[in-house]
């Protein structure tokens, strides 16, 4: 069971952005941040002509990905589809990683806000049952979105480092550690955040196979159900961490 759960990968993977405190340098956990990037957004939209324009830009490349592959993804074709000019989008993207890279951090940060709510609004609920509302966000909303979080990532070595230093669990780790302490009295390790970090590489490790076929038939309430009796399970036992 054990061997299970530290194969399983990703509720908690980066610490960032609204979790601020998760990317504390002192964390012997947390991953390393490799080279620093370079930003490759050259403006960011502010007013909401300027914000449509970006969006429609992403939204396209999005379509194009999803309908046709990554394949067609050149800057010439997203401003056609867009309806904008070319000269419009280089004023925001200065090539085509940067659009895809922003179509990712977008998506990324949808799902790490719409965690964070569903994870507060269930506080109080005992911890299985606040476990399985969240896998079942995570899994209905990575899967809608896995040609951005899985497939996308390995099209190019500065997509591969932002995913790694932009991901779902650093942007939730708080959220998490914040539902954990409320059910302390009913949780065996003592290092809440030593156990967090394993639970969070297991469970979404686990959703990201079962996505792209890689694990067992299950239907997806079997899979968010042994997801919910594991996890808990592993936060109820005695095993050093």
């Amino acid at each position: 069971m054990r061997q299970t759960m530290v194969d399983t990968a990703t509720i908690s993977r980066t610490r960032s952005g609204h979790d601020k405190k998760a990317g504390d340098a002192t964390n012997p956990f947390r991953r390393p941040q490799g080279r620093e990037s370079k930003p490759l957004r050259r403006k960011k939209p502010i007013q909401d002509r300027a914000k449509f324009t970006s969006d429609s830009i992403l939204e396209a490349t999005e379509i194009i990905i999803v309908n046709e592959g990554y394949e067609k993804v050149t800057t010439n074709y997203i401003a056609e589809r867009a309806g904008v000019s070319i000269g419009s989008l280089y004023q925001y993207f200065p090539n085509k990683d940067a659009i895809i890279s922003a179509l990712i951090e977008r998506a990324v940060s949808k799902v790490s806000n719409g965690i964070r709510t569903i994870l507060r609004d269930a506080i109080e609920m005992p911890l299985e049952q606040a476990s399985r509302l969240a896998y079942r966000y995570l899994l209905e909303n990575l899967r809608e979105k896995k040609e951005l979080f899985y497939l996308l990532p390995k099209r190019s070595p500065e997509l591969i480092e932002l995913t790694q230093n932009l991901s779902v669990e650093k942007f939730t780790h708080q959220t998490n550690l914040a539902l954990l302490e409320q059910h302390r009295s009913e949780i065996v390790p003592q290092d809440l955040e030593k156990a967090l970090v394993v639970l969070e590489i297991s469970i979404l490790a686990n959703i990201r196979k079962f996505i792209m076929g890689e694990h067992i038939e299950m239907t997806d309430d079997e899979f968010v159900d042994f997801l919910a009796r594991l996890s808990t399970a592993f936060l109820k036992s005695d095993l050093e961490i």
